[in-house]
């Protein structure tokens, strides 16, 4: 039995603060849903599913009358209902976390508190980091630092994006120094420590680092924790762009074997 453990240097501790899990042999965590579900309650899922997209897409179209606000809340809510059913999302995956973030940021571009949620739960339960930057990079589009909480961690979450998934260090050291201008100007002791924090990690980031252990060690994460197939096929073509072998043993379980070293 193989392991891998990741060489994870300076760019986690500096940039994000995060402790990725090991990579090594990972099972992928499915409950046994026959023990659990009927096919009754399978189909219900099934059927839920769909009227949830059916509403959303009605989300997306109506006519709000000058209360995109309140649309907006309304489908967080939702959203938050959606998320949490972890019965219902083992049958039919994270595969709306996109609509519903998709809908919220076209009817209220300052509800910034939602998109912190949005953007954890796109890019690690519906695998689909690219979109969540570019829907991150809508929002900043039409944000401003003085928007209430902490506007200057749409750029920190999309910078994590930027670095464990999509690998462009760049648009991260970008990312980081806005997140220091947008922090500066809170004029208070947490701004100033946080513009701090994001400029060294911008100078860091300057440095170019091999960004390719921990962008493993996400998509290793995302695996580990999808529920839908289409999920865990993206997670694995993933790594397998980033020179990951991966292969399942006699019990179903997922082995991965790090890139050969040069």
């Amino acid at each position: 039995m193989l392991n891998f453990v990741p060489k994870y240097n300076k760019l986690i501790s500096i940039c994000l603060g995060l402790t990725l899990c090991s990579v090594g042999l990972v099972k992928l965590q499915r409950k046994q849903l026959e023990q659990k579900l009927s096919a009754k309650n399978i189909n219900t899922y099934l059927e839920q599913e769909q009227y949830q997209k059916t509403t959303l897409e009605l989300q997306a179209n109506m006519p709000a009358f000058g209360f995109n606000n309140l649309i907006a809340d309304w489908n967080y809510l939702q959203f938050i209902q959606y998320f949490g059913d972890a019965e219902a999302r083992e049958v039919t995956g994270y595969s709306l976390v996109t609509d519903y973030f998709e809908v919220a940021v076209d009817k209220d571009p300052h509800f910034t508190q939602s998109f912190l949620a949005f953007s954890a739960a796109n890019s690690l339960f519906a695998g689909q980091p690219k979109k969540t930057v570019e829907l991150i990079n809508q929002v900043l589009e039409s944000a401003s630092p003085d928007l209430p909480g902490y506007p200057f961690l749409l750029w920190t979450y999309k910078a994590t994006d930027e670095i464990l998934f999509l690998g462009n260090l760049g648009a991260a050291k970008n990312s980081y120094e806005m997140a220091a201008e947008w922090a500066s100007m809170r004029n208070d002791d947490l701004g100033k420590e946080m513009a701090s924090r994001y400029l060294a990690t911008a100078k860091f980031l300057a440095s170019n680092p091999d960004s390719t252990d921990a962008q493993i060690g996400a998509w290793v994460n995302v695996l580990s924790q999808a529920q839908d197939v289409k999920t865990q096929q993206h997670a694995i073509k993933q790594l397998e762009k980033l020179g990951v072998e991966i292969t399942f043993d006699s019990d179903g379980r997922l082995e991965i074997k790090p890139p050969k070293q040069a």
